[in-house]
């Protein structure tokens, strides 16, 4: 008896469909998966301009003065996946080109043993960065699947 090998599950979230948001999405969920979870969050985030990727960012257990800048509380010390994708974007592109640029975020989360999207929406901090540097596109995942805009 001859048995069909099985095809192996493929343990990244998608989203369904073909447009740029949806590729940068997924793009950013491999990236996710594979950081180190913060208060069990995985979470990142890219800059885009001109349709490329200029910046990436992920939340992490380190400090830094730009995200003391704009923390939410004075218990929210760590870099958070928006404020790193910015200020790494801020190397690489002007102020500008930092405001015509569109901020996309996911989060996933593990759910039924399996790595599925998790809600994204920037925290009052992350708003305040994305607001004073210009950035008025935001795309960031939803729970489960998807993802949804926020004009800023």
């Amino acid at each position: 008896m001859k048995t069909s090998p099985t095809k192996p599950l493929n343990p990244y979230p998608k989203v369904r469909g073909k447009s740029r948001h949806s590729r940068y999405i997924n793009i950013l969920s491999k990236i996710a998966i594979a950081v180190e979870p913060v208060a069990q969050a995985r979470i990142a985030a890219a800059i885009v301009y001109k349709n490329e990727i200029v910046s990436i960012g992920v939340n992490q257990r380190k400090t830094h003065p730009f995200q003391a800048k704009y923390s939410k509380n004075e218990d929210s010390i760590f870099l958070h996946a928006e404020t790193d994708a910015i200020k790494n974007a801020l190397k690489h592109i002007s102020l500008d080109e930092l405001s015509s640029s569109v901020l996309y975020i996911c989060r996933v989360k593990i759910e039924n043993g399996k790595f599925v999207f998790g809600l994204s929406k920037p925290c009052c901090g992350c708003m305040r960065a994305i607001s004073n540097f210009g950035i008025n596109k935001v795309y960031y995942s939803l729970d489960e699947k998807g993802y949804t805009i926020l004009w800023v």
